[in-house]
């Protein structure tokens, strides 16, 4: 929800409110992690080697796996589904970063004189489009 959030603010140029949710759906994603070590540790409570569902399932009554199992499945295409919508999310951010930077890059290449031009001090003096080092006696 707040990824297609963040995909509707990406379309109309609204970065104020893209970082406002980033900062949200980083926030979100730290507490899942938290909550994944918490699953870990509950795992290892029931059997030692358990690091996922699939280790433990099978000490679920009837009932207790096919709800489980049903949840994991619902979890899974969530995730699915929000993997697909950050793509979404990365590519049109990427699209609008090369955007900017193409531009950027050609004002600045407009803006470098391409022949002799006149200096500060009102003489013609030639355009050097790279750098250069200072050179004269001190």
């Amino acid at each position: 929800m707040l990824q297609q959030e963040e995909f509707t603010h990406l379309r109309v140029l609204d970065p104020t409110k893209v970082a406002g949710l980033e900062f949200s759906i980083h926030e979100l994603l730290r507490q899942i992690a938290v909550e994944r070590t918490e699953l870990r540790a509950i795992y290892t409570t029931i059997v030692p080697a358990a690091k996922r569902l699939s280790d433990v399932i099978h000490t679920f009554s009837d009932e207790q796996r096919q709800r489980a199992q049903a949840l994991y499945e619902g979890i899974d295409r969530r995730e699915q589904a929000c993997a697909r919508q950050a793509e979404q999310n990365f590519k049109m951010a990427l699209g609008f970063y090369d955007q900017s930077r193409s531009c950027v890059e050609f004002i600045q290449k407009q803006l470098v004189p391409t022949k002799d031009v006149y200096t500060a001090a009102g003489r013609y003096a030639r355009a050097s489009a790279e750098p250069t080092l200072f050179s004269g006696r001190m």
